[in-house]
């Protein structure tokens, strides 16, 4: 399978319009994939209309271009401007009620997964660097999968993986200059009115050329919190930065040269903030895919490549330590409890391979274990 490739060029509100022209086609299932959305939203309760005018005052405040893209997306797509805001805040509004909530609730997060992982130095077999990440998220997203080569007008070109009708860095991307950013998601406490994932990684990508210079604009900003960013460079230089609201905890690449994170906290200013609310058959998967890919990564070390790195994202196992994850059965009465899956796997190459000194990657559309891998340029 083949993902939608996206062209967007020039200021944010003409990218907007350009990705809803491109994505036309896909706009029935696009407003079916928002309406349930919404409806779970207001199921549960979480579509607070003071909530969302935080999140939005504060996004008016400190990252108009989102805005101006929502907008010109919205205008393209004849889908109402309210509706989009809600629909690319309703992982936050979500985890916002969940995080309020007594007792654990067993809504489906994770299909908002995903394991990420990046290796340099000696622990790869030619010293250059890798960050890999498979997405695990919304089986209906699969269909709205997409790649975006974007060129703003204003900063540095990139690639992103992404989802057509929302943000044009959805999910992890890679600029021209080889810096290298995905991420993942993680239920937490710590969480409020600050720049959500998608807008840190469009800026970082759009505005940065290494991975300090990524973590000193981390650093400056206020986050909305839920999740991770790993960052990796040419130079090999790798980082993960734990993405708290009030806090926010960073690891940095040392002697051993790999990082690891799945969908729970470890640094000391986030690992109480988290909260596990996975239903049984899955409690437990977040830190046992994040053991299986470390002790994967230390028998391997220095002879981790592209084809090692492409089998271990494609394995298998128990739903603890799954890493290509597909549907379960769900309880009795509620079959969906336990959707979603993997539907891309991506590998990052900042410094090329033994072909191209440019950026590349490469990208399964759908599960790695079906196979399909191809090969991108950032150029």
């Amino acid at each position: 399978m083949t993902p939608l490739t996206l062209r967007l060029t020039g200021t944010p509100v003409e990218m907007g319009r350009q990705h809803g022209r491109q994505i036309a086609h896909l706009r029935a299932h696009l407003a079916q994939v928002i309406e349930q959305r919404l409806n779970e939203l207001h199921r549960l309760g979480a579509d607070e209309p003071a909530a969302v005018q935080a999140c939005l005052e504060f996004l008016e405040e400190a990252d108009r271009p989102l805005l101006a893209y929502l907008a010109g997306l919205s205008e393209t797509l004849g889908i109402e401007t309210r509706q989009l805001h809600l629909y690319t805040l309703s992982s936050y509004l979500r985890d916002r009620w969940k995080a309020g909530q007594t007792e654990p609730a067993f809504a489906p997060s994770w299909e908002e997964g995903c394991t990420v992982w990046a290796a340099s130095g000696p622990v790869t077999i030619d010293g250059r660097p890798l960050l890999v990440k498979n997405r695990d998220y919304h089986a209906d997203h699969l269909p709205l999968q997409m790649i975006a080569a974007v060129a703003p007008s204003d900063g540095r070109r990139y690639i992103s993986v992404g989802s057509a009708g929302s943000p044009e860095v959805f999910s992890s991307g890679i600029n021209e200059r080889g810096l290298a950013v995905a991420d993942t998601h993680v239920l937490s406490r710590d969480i409020g009115p600050g720049l959500p994932r998608f807008s840190l990684m469009r800026e970082l990508l759009t505005h940065h050329d290494s991975v300090a210079s990524a973590l000193d604009y981390l650093r400056s900003v206020p986050h909305m919190g839920a999740g991770t960013l790993m960052l990796a460079d040419a130079s090999g230089t790798l980082a993960l930065c734990e993405s708290g609201h009030r806090h926010c905890g960073y690891m940095l690449s040392n002697g051993e040269t790999s990082l690891v994170n799945a969908n729970h906290f470890e640094t000391p200013a986030l690992a109480a903030q988290w909260i596990e609310d996975e239903p049984p058959p899955l409690r437990g998967n977040s830190r046992g895919r994040h053991r299986r890919v470390s002790a994967a990564l230390q028998q391997r070390r220095g002879a981790v490549d592209l084809g090692w790195a492409q089998r271990i994202m494609a394995a298998h196992g128990s739903p603890q330590e799954a890493l290509c994850r597909h549907p379960l059965p769900g309880h009795e009465g509620d079959p969906t409890v336990l959707g979603g899956g993997t539907i891309s796997s991506i590998i990052f190459l900042p410094a090329g391979d033994a072909e191209s000194e440019a950026p590349i990657f490469w990208l399964t559309h759908g599960p790695p274990c079906q196979g399909g891998w191809a090969r991108w340029k950032v150029a």
